[in-house]
């Protein structure tokens, strides 16, 4: 957290050392904000701190050498972060982790996300859609979806992030990344402001100052 702090905790100018890159509309309709690996979880559960319901950018922090993600930034506003806590859901309490634990969300298929808490129904309807839809040339929700989506679909880059909205009716949608190396257990640390107030969510893929 240490690093994170460092890094985030002002909002002027680049972060040094690092490509930052602006993936912008995330839709929080409750602001109850999740974090997890979009493709495999179970019953992901959001963080206690919210946010005003609203639409917010999330800004990607690169390696600039590798290109890989090392951090993902939800800024909810422009202010200063004067204290940091890691980001729990209502059944994880600090006080029971040792020094060097942490809470966090595993990854299984090498992506990471924020998204809204209503999102997450969606996202399980859309695959159970597209199922149905598909029947035996069905191969995974990555496979039929999430792939496309990340390097042709509206909001594709080119690399590995994108908006995913599952469906057109709805705003509803989930910021999708690469987290960082692949496949692990991450931590999401949230700045609040003077008031206790959060600025912002950073998920820690890569610690910087480990990196090189």
């Amino acid at each position: 957290m240490t690093t994170v702090s460092r890094l985030f905790s002002s909002t002027a100018g680049p972060i040094r050392g690092l490509r930052t890159l602006e993936l912008p509309g995330l839709w929080l309709p409750t602001g109850h904000v999740v974090a997890c690996d979009p493709l495999v979880y179970f019953n992901p559960q959001p963080f206690t701190r919210n946010c005003p319901p609203g639409r917010y950018s999330v800004f990607l922090h690169l390696l600039p050498d590798e290109g890989l993600i090392a951090y993902a930034e939800l800024r909810i506003s422009s202010a200063t972060a004067v204290h940091w806590e890691q980001a729990v859901n209502a059944g994880q309490n600090l006080d029971t982790l040792e020094a060097d634990e942490i809470f966090g969300y595993p990854v299984d298929a090498g992506l990471g996300c924020f998204m809204d808490q209503t999102t997450v129904a969606l996202l399980d309807q859309h695959d159970a859609d597209l199922q149905a839809q598909l029947g035996d040339q069905y191969i995974s929700y990555f496979d039929n979806y999430v792939d496309d989506e990340l390097f042709t679909g509206p909001t594709a880059t080119g690399h590995d992030y994108c908006l995913l909205q599952p469906y057109a009716h709805r705003e509803n949608n989930a910021a999708v990344f690469q987290a960082g190396y692949g496949d692990g257990f991450y931590a999401t640390y949230v700045g609040l402001d003077a008031a206790g107030q959060p600025v912002k969510f950073v998920t820690e893929f890569i610690e910087a100052a480990a990196a090189g």
